[in-house]
């Protein structure tokens, strides 16, 4: 790392807060223009936030691992047991999975870091 990285650093609590839009989630605007807002997701991890790509044609909400599976979301399973033992507020999981069902409901698209089904955001077999 550069000698000055860390005087750097910008912290998500320093960018300008964007309100949500219906059921477009707010966030942190993390470069200025609307495009790439990092939103909350409480439950999991404490801090935890998943990226909104408000720029494409879709919303595209990069929810991490608030659900491992997209169908576990949307036939509102909740985590199972060894999930809620080391989530950080097992509380907070249902109304953040929630949230995300009611984005997905509006138009957008969800993708999550461990939902072993392809995306149109996965690299073609040849670029790999």
């Amino acid at each position: 790392f550069p000698a000055d990285f860390e005087a750097r650093l910008e912290g998500i609590s320093a960018k300008p807060r964007i309100a949500p839009q219906g059921d477009i989630p707010g966030g942190a605007d993390l470069f200025g223009d609307g495009n790439v807002i990092a939103v909350d997701l409480p439950g999991h991890a404490d801090g935890q936030f998943g990226l909104l790509f408000n720029g494409l044609a879709r919303p595209l909400l990069y929810a991490v691992d608030v659900q491992w599976l997209l169908t576990a979301l949307t036939e509102t399973r909740t985590p199972g047991f060894p999930a809620t033992l080391i989530a950080e507020d097992a509380a907070a999981i249902e109304p953040t999975s929630a949230m995300l069902r009611r984005f997905l409901g509006s138009g957008g698209e969800v993708m999550l870091c461990h939902d072993p089904a392809p995306t149109s955001y996965d690299l073609a077999p040849e670029v790999a």
